[in-house]
């Protein structure tokens, strides 16, 4: 039972507390009147929303009665899968039925036996933390969705009061959260007022009170407007848009060849980049398009974009384009207008601020209209009337618009804090409630003045730039354009990176072979001329046999080749790799400093092959970068990764020490860094062959050492004989199991799960990251240190997790957790990983734990970018860690804070799924009600404040006719 629950209370799996066993739904070609079928949108909320249904797959309700698939009053509806505004896992109690309803394949129905639990009370346990933790860890992802299984569901464990106690929770929680629903309404009337507010300071203030009143006569240069136009103040008049600016519609994009020598790839500005604060450059797509046509249709500054079909609230939407590049190219997407101003008549943000103000009405009349959309014509949008005020009045006008919009901005913000702090306060009542600490009638106090403190701004990583980064890239690609035609014969691409090796090493040993100074003779033989005296099917004997006899050596050579085979089936592919990488890579002779980067990059592309998962050999540059920074590694450290991939921690690692070598080390302690100072362990022979190379053309590896820095063997299998004072690694997901196939891959139905049971671990367990974390402990000496990649689960899973998150923060100092943006795991779309830095400590005196701190760095909330993308933020994260330093300097910050030891052993679970708000005062009241409550009420407080003070400010004099600032 969970340590904490109340006395009377347990903690039980779903599967105990039904009354009929899960039965998943029915997903097929819906039949014409067939009976309603649920879509999974239907699932949203608390209660299940029975209106969003289509037609399905059964033609009578006798039919889906019989097959059991009907679903009645009381019945929970759990999602098997995600989809828009859907979790998976999400329960939805229905509360009843007005027809026969179904549910589809992607649910399942829940029919609990109401003597143990009531269904109310269910759906709101299933949104807790805890069931949500669990949910999460049994996700499994496929086909790119990610799902779960029905018996992982039963497997999920409730907290579970007595029934009356059930019932006092409902209630409670019923209370309060229609409380909080009101005190959400009146903020959102609030926001809309604001909204209200700044449309009327534009109408009034910027365009001069543009209303029938005592103002000058309505005048235009065109007469053929639909009805007559507002007064505007003396001196302004009336201009259709047409007549003031040149107004085009976005190019379609070509549907011809990529290849077409015409056309020229530019970013196109959809009108969903149309909101927002800045221009999101990176989430923009790219198209070809004709050159001319690109041209013709190019963004540049001061140019007002609208948005011409979509939703109705969106339609007419205007915003300036205020971005240059002189390295790409911007061009409006079809569905966007770009109006460029012909002369200095109209400033264009006073344009899009009348568009978005009171010309709005104007352009939503105008459009064309059908179901849920509607569209604008270029003529109807060249027709719309502008009020156009004197020159030299526009610069005062834009400057009193700015004043009063910094204003409402600051209150708008306030009031949407207090929104999504309000969300914050529902979850803190459930979890208070569902460990019955909640009390019918909690009053929040303000005797805790706790203070949200904003985000702040995280710089972007810069991207390394080994040589000329456009060339190695596109060397690196020269280097894989053989790829894609090869997938035909069933080639993955880690194979074809194989393939490539073996050429690359046989042309390096030709290259160290003809060298005229320090000729090194690395295969006795010149195998790379050889190829080139054989064809066709005698070409693939021959070089079948060559990387037999070569796989029978030592050291680097054997490992690069050991048990290599020819993919190539046909000799035509073969001679084609052979021929590009003897002529298409000139620089491989007269650049050797360009060999390592190349190789690197080829690496990463071969990572994005995701169907075959190639991704989990590859950790992403910028993280394992962020890690060596942080551990610093000398000339004096053993280093080891006992999951090295393609080997790019211990890569780093070498040239990082080659970049801070200090001076005077002598030339034997440099020698040990090719000799087993930097070594790796890799399970599967195609991956350390990779490794192997990208080693030696780094410079760790040496052609004369009798033996390979990475060896081939299941790292976990037996006890380390030598101890590392760095350990660094990014280990495989999953469980361990009893088969591995050769190629590497798991197989996931032919083999059973194998817990690993070694007297030095604490846990014996199949979990393969918890295996590897008490592995790494075991690698390190007193005094030495690691960086562990995790996924999500180690940090909260039961059981073996929780003994082992234990025993870690006992016998070593775990003082960092880097929560890391979501996109950093190449080979599974959608796992969430952190990084856990912690030094082995010798066992102290009075038997205290090793940890004193754990600082928890939080670079995933609130933080979209994904690891592919310019701005993870890990650069702030080194310069937070502060290398070198010990924990004790750092300065916490709304992204970085400290928890006590004694507070995270203290937690049932020893639970480290931290983050690092400094909202949170201390662990464990993370869920207060009254603390949250208190926050919101200081917010809105500000925000009254704020209101006050503009009401004061825009109370106008008593003559006064106009609102005019000053």
């Amino acid at each position: 039972m969970r340590a904490g629950l109340p006395s009377g209370w347990t903690e039980i799996p779903l599967g105990e507390l039904l009354r009929e066993p899960l039965v998943g739904g029915r997903s097929g070609q819906a039949v014409p009147g067939g009976v309603p079928v649920l879509r999974l949108s239907a699932l949203r909320s608390a209660t299940a929303d029975l209106a969003e249904s289509r037609e399905g797959p059964w033609a009578s309700a006798a039919e889906a009665e019989a097959a059991g698939h009907l679903i009645r009053s009381g019945d929970i509806l759990m999602s098997r899968n995600g989809g828009p505004g859907t979790q998976i896992g999400r329960a939805t109690l229905v509360r009843e039925t007005t027809g026969p309803t179904t549910y589809p394949g992607t649910m399942v129905r829940v029919r609990a036996d109401e003597r143990l639990i009531d269904p109310e009370y269910l759906v709101l346990a299933w949104a807790s933390r805890a069931v949500r933790r669990q949910i999460e860890s049994s996700v499994r992802q496929g086909a790119g969705m990610g799902h779960i299984a029905a018996r992982d569901l039963e497997r999920v464990r409730l907290p579970l009061p007595p029934r009356s106690e059930q019932e006092r929770i409902k209630t409670s929680l019923a209370f309060w959260f229609a409380r909080v629903d009101e005190e959400k309404a009146a903020v959102r009337d609030i926001l809309r007022q604001v909204e209200d507010l700044r449309a009327l300071v534009i109408d009034r203030d910027v365009f001069g009170r543009t209303t029938n009143g005592p103002h000058a006569d309505s005048e235009s240069s065109s007469g053929a407007h639909r009805a007559p136009l507002p007064a505007v103040p003396e001196g302004w008049r009336w201009v259709t848009l047409g007549e003031l600016a040149e107004v085009v519609r976005g190019p379609v994009a070509n549907s011809r060849r990529a290849d077409d020598p015409h056309e020229v790839k530019v970013g196109s500005v959809r009108p969903a980049e149309l909101r927002g604060e800045r221009w999101t450059h990176e989430r923009m797509p790219t198209v070809r398009l004709d050159a001319s046509r690109a041209e013709a249709t190019r963004l540049s500054p001061g140019d007002v974009l609208f948005v011409l079909s979509g939703q109705p609230d969106s339609l007419g939407f205007a915003r300036v384009w205020e971005q240059d590049s002189s390295h790409r190219t911007y061009v409006p997407n079809h569905h966007v207008a770009r109006v460029r101003m012909a002369g200095d008549a109209l400033h264009p943000r006073l344009l899009a601020l009348y568009a978005n103000g009171p010309g709005r009405s104007w352009l939503r009349h105008a459009a064309r209209n059908t179901v849920g959309l509607a569209s604008l014509g270029l003529d109807q949008l060249r027709q719309t009337p502008v009020p156009v005020p004197p020159l030299a009045e526009q610069g005062t006008l834009l400057a009193s618009f700015e004043a009063w919009n910094s204003g409402l901005t600051s209150v708008t913000a306030s009031a949407e804090e207090a929104l999504a702090m309000a969300d914050w306060l529902l979850d803190g009542c459930r979890e208070q409630a569902l460990a019955g600490r909640l009390p019918h009638r909690a009053v929040p106090t303000i005797e805790n003045d706790v203070r949200l403190k904003g985000a702040v701004a995280v710089p972007t990583t810069p991207a390394r730039r080994p040589v000329n980064r456009h060339e190695v890239e596109h060397q690196a690609e020269h280097l894989w354009s053989s790829f894609p035609p090869l997938t035909d014969d069933g080639l993955t691409a880690l194979e074809y990176g194989e393939q490539v090796t073996y050429l690359l090493f046989l042309k390096t040993a030709q290259e160290l072979r003809r060298r005229p100074l320090n000729r090194v003779d690395v295969l006795g033989r010149d195998a790379w001329d050889e190829l080139a005296l054989h064809e066709g099917t005698e070409l693939i004997q021959h070089y079948g046999a060559l990387l037999a006899e070569l796989g029978e050596r030592g050291g680097v050579v054997g490992r690069i080749f050991h048990k290599a085979q020819n993919r190539l089936r046909r000799p035509l592919h073969l001679q084609n790799l052979i021929q590009q990488v003897g002529e298409g890579l000139p620089w491989w002779d007269e650049r050797p400093e360009w060999r390592a980067p190349v190789f690197d990059a080829f690496l990463a592309r071969c990572a994005q092959d995701h169907r075959t998962a190639a991704g989990q050999y590859f950790t992403h540059r910028e993280l394992i970068d962020a890690i060596v920074a942080c551990c610093r590694p000398t000339v004096e450290d053993t280093i080891v990764d006992p999951a090295a991939g393609t080997g790019g921690f211990l890569v780093r690692s070498f040239e990082h020490i080659a970049r801070h070598l200090p001076p005077g080390v002598p030339p034997d302690q440099r020698e040990q860094l090719a000799h087993g100072a930097i070594r790796g362990t890799e399970l599967v022979d195609a991956t350390a062959r990779l490794a192997t190379m990208n080693l030696f053309l780094h410079g760790v590896e040496r052609l004369d050492g009798n033996r390979a820095a990475i060896e081939v063997r299941d790292s976990l299998a037996v006890s380390p004989r030598r101890r590392a004072t760095l350990v660094l690694t990014d280990p495989p997901m999953g469980q361990r199991r009893s088969v591995t196939s050769s190629t590497g891959a798991s197989d996931l139905y032919g083999a059973e799960k194998l817990a690993l049971a070694r007297p030095d671990f604490w846990e014996t367990t199949s979990h393969q990251q918890l295996n590897f974390i008490q592995h790494v402990y075991t690698l390190l000496e007193i005094g030495g240190r690691a960086a562990v990649v995790v996924p999500d689960g180690v940090l909260f899973m039961k059981g073996a997790g929780e003994r082992v998150r234990r025993q870690l923060l006992k016998q070593c100092d775990v003082h960092t957790l880097l929560r890391l943006p979501i996109g950093f795991s190449a080979g599974f779309s959608g796992v969430k990983l952190n990084v856990l830095f912690f030094e082995k400590a010798a066992a102290l005196p009075d038997g205290s734990p090793a940890t004193r701190q754990l600082w928890v760095y939080d670079a995933r909330t609130g933080h979209t970018a994904v690891a592919d993308s310019r701005g993870s933020g890990l650069d702030a994260f080194v310069a937070a860690y502060r290398p070198g330093h010990p924990p004790e300097t750092r300065a916490a910050s709304p992204m970085f804070k400290p928890y006590s030891v004694d507070a995270l052993l203290a937690t049932p679970g020893a639970n480290l799924d931290l983050y690092a708000d400094l909202r949170e005062e201390e662990l464990g009241e993370v869920s207060e009600p009254h603390l949250i409550a208190q926050q919101i009420s200081e917010r809105l407080e500000d925000a009254w404040r704020r209101f006050a003070r503009l009401a004061k400010e825009l109370t106008p004099p008593r003559d006064a006719r106009t609102f005019r600032s000053g």
